[in-house]
């Protein structure tokens, strides 16, 4: 189920690169989502019946938390209203 979701996500910020600026939102979710994720595998590396798989939760969790952190430092910056074209501000 989860990789359904992961797909998903994947093809629509893949789209998105042609106009990051205009999908801010879509990008901050898959970075917020990369910690929540990566949240419950550390909580999940310290239950007993998971002992042998440490390792890898431990893994996981550090990959998610790199593309999180790499997802928030490059996207684009809220733009300004002072900063915007004369038409978008007319059209709003």
């Amino acid at each position: 189920m989860m990789y359904s979701i992961d797909i998903t996500v994947g093809i629509f910020l893949l789209i998105a690169v042609r106009n990051p600026s205009a999908h801010r939102s879509l990008i901050a979710y898959a970075a917020w989502s990369s910690f929540a994720h990566a949240l419950v595998m550390s909580a999940l590396a310290f239950g007993p019946s998971y002992v042998n798989d440490r390792t890898g939760y431990w893994g996981g969790s550090a990959l998610l938390v790199a593309i999180g952190v790499a997802l928030l430092a490059l996207s684009p910056a809220k733009a300004s209203r002072e900063s915007a074209p004369l038409e978008a501000l007319i059209l709003q």
